[in-house]
Formats: C-alpha cells, structure tokens, sequence
C-alpha cells in the first residue's frame, strides 16, 4: 500500500478527530463487521476499534476478548498511532514497553498486539484496528498489509459518513454543523483566545430568486460553487470557510488578530465585485457581510454563528457592504422576535386593550366617534408601544388574527354602547394584508350581525398607497363600502395622495396626516398644503378630518379652512372604553346626529 507521511501535531490530531464527529456516536453494523472479519481472518482471541482522544482510549466496535476502555497511557494503540505503519508486539511480555502493564499482567494477559493506524487523509492518526491474542504470535508482511487495508476500510467508511453530514452537497464545502464541531473543539484547544466569525451573502436573496427565474437552478448552484471557491481563495491560509445555506457562507479566522483580520475583510469589496466567468456569462453579484469578534468559550459554538446571522441580518436591512455585530442591535432584534412570538399568547391571554381616540366634529364640537387604538400591556415587558410592534406584526401573518381579535372587540364595544343608547361611531385600522384576505368583507359583516351593530357605525381606515390598485383589493374595498360601512384613507398627504388615482377607491373620508397638522399654526408651507388638500378633498365630496391637533390656533385654522372632523390631544389622549364614554356624554350635542 502507498505509505502515508504522518503528522505528529497532537493538538491538530485532537482537532482532527473531533472534526470526525464520531466519539458520541453508536457503533455500527458495518465496524461490527469489520472487527468480526479482522478475528476470523487472524484466527486471533478478539479484535477492537479504538479512538484515541487527548487522554482515553474510546472503543467503537469490539469482538471476542477485548481491553476496556481505559487511559490512553495504559493502552498499546497510544504507540500505534505514532507511526504510519503497522505495529506488531509478537510477545508483550518480552517487550519493554508493555511487560509491566495491567492488560499483560492482570486478568487480560494480552500476549499478542497488532494494530494498524486509522489515518486521515490529511496525515493523523486517530486510533487503530486492532487484534489481540493470548498466546504469542507473528505476522508477515502479508497479513500486515490485509491488516492496513482493513483500517483503510474502517477510515474510508468513518470519512463518508463525516462527508455526508458535514460537507454541503451542491458546494463541496465544510456546512454549518461542521462549523459548531470547529467551533467547540477551538474553545477547548484555546479557551479564551479571540476569533472572528463573518457571514458572507453572495448574491444576496433579491439577486438568488432573479438568476434561479432567469437562469434555472442548475445554473444557480454551479454560481454557488463558483461563489465558494472564490472565497477559498481569498481566504487561503487566514480562515476557514464553511457553507451555511444557499448563497450564505461563514468565514472563521485562524488566529488571534482580529483587527488585521476584519481590515483584511474590509479590503476585499473590489475582490468580491469582481465578476464570476465560471459560466461564461460575467456576472457581478451583490454581497452583503455580518462581522462578530467574539472569545472561544463554552457557548461560542451557539453564540458566535447567531451573531454573526444577527449583523449580516442588520446588514442587508441597511443595505451596507459589511455590519458589525452591536450588542444594543442584537438586544432589538431578539425583542422584536421575542414580541412575535408572544403575540398569539397575549391575543389568548387577554394582554391587548382597545383605547380610543375621541373625533371631535367642528361644526358643533360633539364627540361622536372615535378611532380605535390597539394597545399592548406585555405579561413581563410591560407597555409595548404600537409604533413598535405594530410595524413588525405587519410584516408578518399574525397581523390576520391580530386585526380579527381587533375587528371583534370593537365592533362588540360598537354594540354594547348602542345597546345602552349612545350611538357611537368607531373607526378600525386595517392593513394591506387584510384587505387581501377574500373574506374580509363577509366577516365584516357577520361580526356586525353578531353584536346587533349596523354597519355604518363602522368605518375602517387604511393607508392609501398602491397597494390598493390591486383588483382583489378593489373588490375587497368596494365590498366594505356596500356593506355601508364609510372607509377612510390614512396619513393622507404623506403618500401617494394622487387624486385621479383616488377615485377608483370608494374611500369617504380623507385623514389628513398628523405630521402635516401638527406645526399648521407656525409653518406657513404646512398651511398651505393643508389648505390645498382640505380644498381639493371637499371639491371631491370627500368628508376630512385631521389628526394631531394639538392646540387651539391649529383647530382654528383647520375649522376656517373647511376640516369636518378633528381629533388629537388638544381635545384628549386615547382613552380606555369607559374614559371615552364619559368624554363622549361630555360633548354631546343633543340635537347633534350622525351623518349617514
């Protein structure tokens, strides 16, 4: 067989064998089968695998008479392993080494040893396949060799097993649970010491979706292994690179210097731009990069990689080239995480409150209606504010049965206050993803039949865009609007706010944003766009109201400039249900109705 030139770094061996994944594992039918073979084939007392770790010998598959696990000082494979061939002790007792040792003198009285060295294929032995006997014995040159390809078997099967879990399939390269075995053996081979840990994102998801639609996935993943070898190259000799998923790889640095390490990363934007020729279409692909320093210890195999994903997260949000990890980021991002993934609980729990916002009418000062505000008293966190959770819920598919749980409270509030004879109307914010939703417009209604409410004590409000240009959205709309139900256009003045457009939505109400009202008694520009959107809002029978109102002189303006309705803390702050009846009886006008 070829002779393997072995290396004798016993750190690097430790690492090596760790890298294997195999000490915490079962054995297995195939081991078996070989440590019965190996017995047969020598005709010896019992046959054994054995692992050799920094201080133990580990057993993997045994037959017949075997040595227990034991010290690695005590064992004859801790001597095997220091060379690349096999070693054979024909009489234990007549050799030095071993003549005092309790394997040959105690019960065992192991007289014959051979073992040969399982050797990876970058040169280190971490144990050896091995037959033992208790009478003398030799072995030629023959049976020597079948021994050694024996252990090349054991060594070829524990490799493909390692290569099948730890290796990506499409890239060839070391994958993320390689990474959490590197990253636990480094702490314990150089605890303390510091490292940097980079994702990489290359292309970026935006620019995967495009090249596998245009493309295909074939093309996409021999873009991928072009994407791999490249960073090998670039990172040749200072980190090591691994695979995590799709187009995202991790990069680990070897070495203590982590701030030549991250300038050395900083100065690779010009490498990284470069086109790709692999497929002989050049190609310059975005990337986007999230850097950790962080010091190997106990958790680093779990710390490490989420912070990592944390700054290249921040990263592509920000649409920067390379982000840092920062603690006070991270701490935002396991909140807002934290946050969605409480909301289903706090619906069940009764953790949401409904406050509304009074709507003063100008003409007559009445408080007649009000907007209906979502309201979060965490169990633990207490107060979250909406500006917070509310953008996240958004995001995601919770806002379905959040804006429900909302639909149904303050339809049944709607109804209990008819019920008790104050005729109170309540505007419900809905988002673009429930306006989505077929149904909406049946459950609207049902909820409405539910609580004896007629629908045209309900208003919903949504923020104008085009969002709304949509044919299922316009359906979705124009349902509502049957129903008699009045639908109102938010933030109205920031957005779109494109009139013609305007018209193809059967809104009724127009709510001038609150950022426009606020300062209206001190900014003439904001005056005059206020007085031009009110203007050109009642030319189009639209009914307006203004929100943030917050003071005298600005309701004074908004009233002579044709405003319906007002609403903001210079009347009150939202209110809890009972607050805002109170409020409400308050301002009543008697002879004061709603317009229908």
């Amino acid at each position: 067989m070829q002779q393997i030139l072995l290396k004798n770094s016993e750190p690097e061996r430790i690492q090596a064998l760790h890298q294997l994944g195999i000490l915490n594992t079962n054995t297995s039918e195939y081991f078996d089968a070989i440590t019965r073979l190996a017995m047969e084939m020598f005709g010896a007392d019992g046959a054994y695998i054995s692992l050799l770790d920094s201080d133990r010998q580990w057993l993997k598959s045994t037959v017949g008479f075997c040595p227990p696990n034991t010290d690695r000082e005590q064992t004859f494979c801790n001597y095997t392993i220091q060379q690349a061939s096999v070693l054979v002790v024909e009489d234990t007792l007549l050799d030095t080494r071993f003549a005092d040792n309790p394997m040959v003198t105690g019960p065992q009285a192991v007289r014959f040893y051979a073992g040969a060295p399982l050797i990876t294929v970058d040169g280190y032995a971490i144990g050896a396949l091995c037959v033992i006997d208790q009478q003398p014995r030799s072995l030629n040159a023959a049976e020597k060799d079948k021994l050694a390809r024996l252990a090349s078997l054991v060594m070829a099967h524990i490799t493909l097993g390692r290569a099948v879990g730890h290796v990506d399939a499409v890239s060839g390269i070391p994958n993320k649970y390689q990474l959490f075995e590197d990253l636990t053996m480094q702490a314990r081979l150089y605890p303390q010491q510091r490292r940097v840990l980079a994702d990489i994102a290359m292309p970026d998801a935006a620019k995967s979706f495009e090249i596998i639609r245009v493309l295909g996935a074939a093309v996409y993943d021999a873009l991928v292994r072009e994407v791999g070898a490249r960073l090998i190259q670039l990172f040749e000799g200072r980190a090591q690179v691994y695979h995590l998923n799709d187009a995202r790889f991790a990069i680990l640095s070897r070495d203590e210097d982590t701030d030549g390490f991250i300038s050395y990363l900083h100065g690779l934007d010009e490498a990284l731009e470069a086109p790709l020729n692999g497929l002989n279409i050049p190609m310059a692909l975005n990337s986007f990069g999230g850097i950790v320093v962080f010091e190997l210890c106990q958790n680093a195999a779990q710390d490490a990689p989420r912070k990592a994903a944390a700054a290249i997260n921040h990263a592509m949000v920000n649409q920067q080239r390379w982000s840092q990890y920062s603690n006070a980021e991270d701490e935002k991002q396991q909140r807002a995480f934290r946050l969605l993934n409480d909301v289903r609980h706090s619906i069940a729990q009764g953790h949401f409150e409904l406050f509304y916002q009074p709507k003063h009418e100008l003409n007559k000062g009445a408080c007649l209606s009000a907007e209906a505000l979502l309201r979060w008293n965490h169990a633990e966190l207490g107060p979250v504010s909406p500006a917070e959770f509310i953008p996240l819920v958004e995001k995601t598919a919770l806002i379905g049965p959040l804006t429900h749980w909302v639909i149904r409270t303050a339809i049944r509030q709607i109804g209990e206050w008819h019920a008790a004879g104050n005729k109170i109307k309540v505007a419900i914010n809905l988002s673009a993803y429930n306006f989505a939703e077929p149904d909406i417009a049946e459950r609207l209604a049902a909820t409405c039949r539910e609580f004896n409410v007629d629908p045209r004590y309900v208003e919903i409000e949504c923020t104008e865009g085009m969002w709304m240009e949509g044919p299922g959205i316009l359906k979705a709309l124009h349902g509502i609007r049957d129903l008699g139900m009045s639908l109102a256009l938010d933030d109205f003045g920031t957005g779109y706010s494109n009139f013609a457009y305007l018209q193809k939505v059967p809104a009724t109400v127009v709510k001038v944003d609150q950022s426009l009202i606020r300062n209206v008694d001190a900014n003439p520009r904001d005056q005059r766009i206020v007085r031009s959107l009110i203007g050109l809002a009642r030319e189009l029978d639209y009914q307006v109201v203004a929100e943030g109102v917050e003071t005298e002189q600005s309701l004074g303006l908004i009233r002579a400039w044709g405003c319906d309705i007002a609403q903001g803390y210079h009347f009150a702050k939202p209110l809890n249900a009972a607050a805002f009846l109170a409020h409400a009886i308050q301002h009543r006008d008697s002879h004061a109705a709603i317009d229908v």
